[in-house]
């Protein structure tokens, strides 16, 4: 049996391809641990997958100046001694990781410990984390066919970006009409929170989450219904959505590619979301809008405008399924069997 680590966390974008992998490796008989931060998001939904979870601390590497800085060093080896511990109890095969700084010491001290390791990159720009792991990859993975431009290595193979199934397993919404969903990622966005107005829900029921600790809309609306973080639901909320707002991460526009949804998307400002961002507008597979050009009231007109508009809404979501390989589960599979060869 195989004993495969998936070190990731922080935020879901760095967990949720993995995540999709785990019942094609557990169908593989492969027995699955993760390894993720003790404060993000990734625990609960890890663990609602029926997988091992163990926190460690995370270092971030920041690319701007801050008086953390001064705390890296001990973070840093805390999170080797931590690693190093967990490491040499799981005695892992292989490590996976699609980015996120936790994973970083897990991948390098995995290679110590004999481990085969293999990283994905999502985005259209490598981040440091990313950076920080290529040069001790056997396999590196990519979302997109962008590796040539963007990773100069020999051990990089395009596969698309692995998607949980998404057919609905809950029944929580009842309303009928037209669904706009709005979402921020695993953490929530309070920039996207900020632009959710009344006039959204004129002809349409909105379906808001927000993120744990952020704010909801301040007005009140019998089709408005807001939670904080969705699991499985989230599953009934994407099927339901007729237009999706919401940021530029690779693992939610993976997740709209898969259903052919028309998105409204909004990247986080000043980040690697603004080169994805850039790459829809490109194929035409999405509304791209910076946050700081848009108002409530934009936002309502610009959901009004797909809404009304079928045609508009099917070609979106056809150039933005067509830009996403799909069944890349199951590719992905044969990769990692390949590997511990």
């Amino acid at each position: 049996m195989a004993r495969i680590v998936c070190a990731g966390g922080g935020t879901l974008g760095s967990v949720t391809p993995l995540l999709a992998l785990v019942p094609e490796l557990q169908k593989r008989n492969a027995e699955v641990t993760w390894i993720g931060t003790y404060r993000g998001p990734e625990r609960q939904v890890v663990e609602g997958a029926g997988v091992r979870f163990f926190p460690i601390v995370a270092p971030k590497f920041r690319r701007y100046i801050s008086w953390r800085h001064l705390l890296l060093p001990c973070e840093f080896l805390f999170s080797l001694i931590q690693s190093f511990c967990l490491l040499a109890y799981l005695r892992p095969h292989l490590v996976l990781s699609a980015g996120g700084f936790v994973a970083v010491p897990v991948i390098w001290l995995g290679k110590v410990f004999g481990a085969k390791v293999i990283v994905h990159q999502q985005d259209v720009e490598v981040g440091l984390a990313n950076r920080l792991s290529f040069f001790v990859a056997d396999i590196i993975t990519t979302a997109l066919p962008l590796h040539e431009r963007v990773i100069n290595r020999h051990n990089v193979v395009w596969t698309g970006n692995p998607v949980r199934d998404l057919a609905p397993t809950t029944h929580i919404f009842s309303h009928t009409g037209p669904t706009i969903l709005i979402f921020g990622g695993g953490t929530g966005a309070a920039g996207i929170n900020a632009l959710v107005s009344k006039e959204l829900c004129v002809n349409a029921t909105v379906i808001h989450i927000t993120g744990a600790g952020k704010s909801s809309a301040s007005f009140e609306d019998p089709h408005y219904i807001t939670f904080p973080f969705l699991r499985e639901e989230m599953k009934e909320a994407l099927a339901r959505a007729d237009v999706v707002v919401c940021r530029a991460g690779l693992g939610t526009l993976s997740e709209l590619a898969a259903l052919k949804k028309a998105a409204i998307i909004i990247p986080l400002p000043g980040t690697h979301q603004e080169k994805n961002a850039q790459l829809l507008t490109e194929h035409h597979a999405a509304v791209v809008r910076t946050q700081s050009d848009l108002t409530p009231t934009a936002l309502a007109n610009q959901v009004a405008e797909l809404l009304a508009n079928p045609l508009a809404r099917h070609t979106l979501g056809s150039s933005l399924h067509a830009l996403f390989p799909q069944n890349t589960v199951g590719r992905y599979g044969e990769i990692i069997d390949a590997t511990l060869r």
